[in-house]
């Protein structure tokens, strides 16, 4: 940039007046200083030169002048204050800029010039602190963001804001890590899921079976340092109904069955005790009993009530199989699906974990199928949906006490196999103290959603006639009500993860660029601590000046 000239704003007459008053304590101070005969001819000039220089910083100080410099408006950079400078040549130089401003110079020099905007190029953001009424002035220019985050620094984190009991809880994210070390997601001292993350950039994923309801706080781990709060709110499974269909009683299904029914579910049993001669057993049950999933085992594949149930979209899980190859066959010839297995160790018996065992095979991927966790348990859906478990039995984990990993493995399951619920809530967590969120609701027609104190219209999908969608911007950090039962947290808006949020919807790469290799001329100012340094400089050798 090159110094071309200082061209004085206009003033003013009270501006006129200050600056002749100013020239006239000047004189007074020379006229004075020639009176004073007792000092050296030396040091009369050396007070001449101090004290016209404090008087023209003074000046400029007051006038500001501004600075005339010709910009390369093709390429301009954008920088955050938390970037070091080294970070700051070597986007210069990669990307052959030459001008580069703060946040806050560019701001001044907006204000200053307001058709520098209309000057510029394409414009690149280093860092995350660019304020909406930066990036509004900006967003029709081709836009380009570059990331800066510390290292061990989350760069992105999502997972859903609402989650049923038994649910899946994904939590995606990015990070770049100084080192190899585990990240784990720890509900108190218990460990949910961990994953070792690489030396350098980490894509994430972390999921855990959701056992709790209500308002709801995880933690998410670097080595031994908390990382971040994960907060969401958990929704009570209803009711379900649950027929079981049995050739035999078995510790098994009477496990889980009694395991269901203290969940609430109404649960109905029957046995087959002897020829022609069946046992009913109920929990929760009432006269009227529609079950909403089956459970059974291989052999009852071709059972009329369950075929029907199945062609009526009704769902149906296996357990209790005993030879994989010989079960899914028959599973496949009666009910239409697609299941295959393969063997993968001589072993009898897979060992999953010390009180868990399972076949020694592995289901084989599959269009419509999806497999819970890594248990050998995966569903498919046709008509309805079924789904086969290749465990051998699961109820020893109860018995040693480890509900939770029992409880993990069937809740995952059942949330698969249950039919679509009307009431599916999603938001896309986490949630920022004023910045505009979207929640996703699944309902026929138009509703009004009560958010806090306020009231919001939800508009309907035009694709999907089943789904709508409500956008609300939050200012109270915290949990916040959501339709009445339900709560939402929402974090301050003033960390790293809510500016990105920020700035990504005003990207746009293929914006306007009205500068193509032209220079344009612009007006900038010295800041003002600069000139308040120079009088604190300039007064401080008039003190010390007598003194030598």
């Amino acid at each position: 940039m090159i110094l071309n000239l200082i061209n004085i704003n206009t003033f003013s007459t009270f501006d006129w007046l200050v600056i002749l008053a100013l020239l006239i304590l000047l004189f007074v101070q020379i006229f004075a200083l020639r009176r004073n005969t007792s000092i050296t001819k030396l040091r009369f000039w050396l007070k001449i030169v101090l004290n016209i220089s404090l008087w023209a910083v003074v000046v400029l100080l007051f006038i500001n002048p501004s600075i005339e410099k010709e910009l390369d408006s093709n390429k301009v950079l954008l920088v955050s204050e938390n970037v070091p400078q080294s970070t700051v040549q070597k986007v210069k130089d990669s990307l052959k800029i030459t001008e580069v401003f703060s946040q806050k110079s560019f701001k001044r020099q907006v204000i200053d010039n307001p058709k520098l905007i209309n000057q510029l190029g394409k414009i690149y953001l280093l860092g995350e602190d660019a304020s909406p009424e930066l990036l509004s002035k900006i967003q029709q220019h081709s836009i380009h963001w570059i990331p800066f985050f510390q290292e061990d620094e989350l760069q992105a984190i999502h997972w859903n804001g609402f989650a049923k009991q038994g649910e899946i809880q994904r939590i995606d994210g990015k990070i770049y890590s100084s080192v190899s070390q585990i990240l784990r997601l720890k509900l108190a001292n218990q460990v949910l899921d961990s994953i070792k993350l690489a030396k350098g950039f980490n894509a994430f994923t972390l999921n855990f079976t959701n056992f709790s309801i209500g308002k709801t706080t995880i933690n998410l781990a670097l080595g031994e340092k908390p990382l971040k709060e994960i907060n969401y709110f958990s929704l009570k499974n209803q009711p379900h109904n649950f027929l079981f269909i049995l050739s035999n009683p078995d510790f098994e299904s009477k496990t889980l069955a009694d395991w269901l029914g203290k969940n609430g579910n109404k649960v109905e049993t029957i046995t087959t005790v002897a020829k022609n001669t069946q046992s009913t057993f109920s929990i929760n049950t009432a006269k009227k009993f529609i079950p909403d999933i089956i459970i059974t085992d291989p052999s009852n594949a071709g059972n009329t009530l369950i075929k029907k149930a199945f062609s009526d979209g009704k769902s149906v899980l296996f357990i209790n199989v005993e030879s994989p190859e010989i079960d899914v066959r028959a599973i496949n010839q009666n009910l239409g699906t697609k299941w295959k297995v393969k063997r993968i160790s001589n072993q009898e018996n897979q060992v999953i974990s010390q009180d868990l065992t399972a076949h020694s095979y592995q289901f084989e991927t599959s269009t419509f199928q999806k497999n819970i966790f890594d248990y050998p348990i995966a569903i498919q859906r046709r008509f309805g949906k079924v789904g086969v478990s290749l465990l051998n039995e699961s109820f020893p984990l109860m018995l040693s006490g480890d509900s939770i990993t029992y409880s993990r493995i069937w809740q995952s399951t059942f949330q698969t196999l249950f039919p679509s619920s009307g009431n599916n809530i999603h938001v896309d967590a986490p949630i920022f103290t004023d910045i505009s969120m979207s929640v996703k609701t699944k309902q026929s027609t138009n509703e009004l959603i009560f958010v806090e104190k306020d009231t919001v219209a939800s508009t309907q999908s035009g694709i999907n006639p089943l789904s709508a969608e409500v956008k609300y911007t939050f200012r109270r950090a915290g949990w916040n009500t959501f339709q009445d039962s339900l709560s939402v947290y929402v974090e301050e808006g003033n960390n790293t993860l809510a500016k990105v949020k920020i700035i990504k919807p005003y990207l746009n790469e293929k914006g306007i660029s009205n500068s193509e290799n032209e220079t344009d001329v612009f007006s900038t100012t010295m800041p003002e601590w600069f000139w308040y340094l120079l009088i604190i400089i300039l007064l401080s050798a008039l003190w010390l000046e007598p003194k030598f």
